[in-house]
């Protein structure tokens, strides 16, 4: 039987607190513009465009990625994800919440007085 041990919250640290506020995803930047800035190797027409995959070792585009939903997969490492968000998330070894900081997606809540 393993002792139950109490934790003291006052010592938890800072990035385990729980964030004040709010993810809005209309605040989600263009990912065509997204993109276009993240990716200077992105080329092609239409919806979905090649990359070369800042996840790995890339000599060939192997990285589509979707200028209208964000979405992205590389063929080469097998990276995906469903927006600009979860790219951005991976590519910069970011948290949930400061990507979304990152991306001016995250609406603070003000503290409360009283």
């Amino acid at each position: 039987m393993n002792p139950v041990i109490p934790v003291d919250r006052r010592h938890r640290a800072a990035s385990q607190r729980p964030a004040r506020g709010h993810f809005d995803r209309e605040r989600l930047p263009d990912p065509a513009h997204y993109y276009g800035r993240e990716l200077p190797s992105l080329h092609g027409r239409g919806v979905w465009r090649d990359a070369l995959c800042p996840f790995h070792e890339d000599s060939r585009p192997s990285l589509r990625v979707n200028v209208q939903t964000g979405g992205f997969v590389c063929f080469a490492c097998g990276a995906k994800g469903g927006d600009v968000l979860s790219f951005h998330m991976r590519k910069h070894g970011l948290s949930f919440v400061d990507a979304c900081k990152a991306l001016g997606a995250w609406v603070e809540e003000g503290r409360r007085h009283g």
